[in-house]
């Protein structure tokens, strides 16, 4: 499992190391093991950290989730603790932000071919972000991704361009999708509901299978017309040039 010092688990969650600390002061967050000294977090603290980040965007304030916490762990046992946090935060751990200095923005995504002033066309396109003097990537699997299309040669204004465009594409679709998802679950639910230590495996399950399939379905439209395109482009190429090389096989 993961360990985490302190302002590690502030980088990998996106809170401050004084939020951290106040959560641990109002009891929401569990306080680390400790090395002699050091603080030693796990992946549950990050599992947590994310959750309250969810709550409070929801607007929940921390007296609320000191409280709602507090009500879903009386009488149960940490697995099952557990399980609720990884429904409701597992999803982001697949695609975790990360921090980047200038230096290291550029060193990933200057190439040859790649755009002069690439940290710019990475915030313009949606990679990055700017955090006071440094760049937050929200999804560090996209962003790496994209280097290794400009490190493969592909034109950087081209894979900025594509990018920038899929990822609005690709969010306008799947919030629709997982709006629907989620209406289906809480159908016919109270408005308290919240699912017991049994529910809490089969929801997990279906929230898993419903991730990977979307995910599957994602790619196989992307690799269909991948192929699609580059066959009608470079299909028009070599039924152009056939001739030429046909007449010199004659010659």
């Amino acid at each position: 499992m993961p360990e985490f010092r302190i302002d590690e688990l502030a980088q990998a969650s996106g809170v401050s190391v004084r939020n951290i600390r106040a959560y641990q002061d109002s009891g929401i967050l569990p306080p680390p093991k400790r090395q002699g000294r050091v603080g030693i977090y796990s992946d549950d603290h990050l599992a947590r950290l994310r959750l309250i980040a969810g709550l409070l965007k929801r607007g929940y304030t921390a007296t609320n989730i000191g409280e709602l916490l507090r009500a879903w762990e009386n009488g149960r046992d940490l697995s099952t603790i557990l399980g609720l946090e990884q429904i409701v935060t597992g999803i982001a751990d697949v695609a975790p932000s990360a921090f980047l200095s200038a230096d290291q923005l550029r060193e990933l995504l200057n190439t040859a071919g790649a755009a002069h002033d690439v940290s710019s066309c990475a915030v313009q396109a949606g990679l990055v972000e700017h955090d006071g003097d440094r760049y937050r990537a929200p999804n560090t699997r996209l962003l790496h991704a994209v280097a290794a299309l400009l490190r493969a040669g592909a034109p950087a204004q081209a894979v900025f361009a594509f990018s920038a465009q899929l990822q609005d594409a690709v969010d306008t679709a799947i919030h629709k999708f997982v709006t629907a998802i989620a209406d289906d679950i809480l159908r016919d639910r109270q408005p308290d509901w919240m699912p017991t230590g049994t529910e809490i495996p089969q929801l997990a399950e279906y929230v898993s299978t419903i991730t990977t399939q979307t995910e599957s379905v994602a790619a196989a439209t992307v690799t269909y017309d991948i192929g699609r395109y580059l066959d009608a482009a470079l299909g028009e190429y070599i039924a152009r040039i056939m001739p030429h090389l046909q007449q010199r096989e004659t010659q």
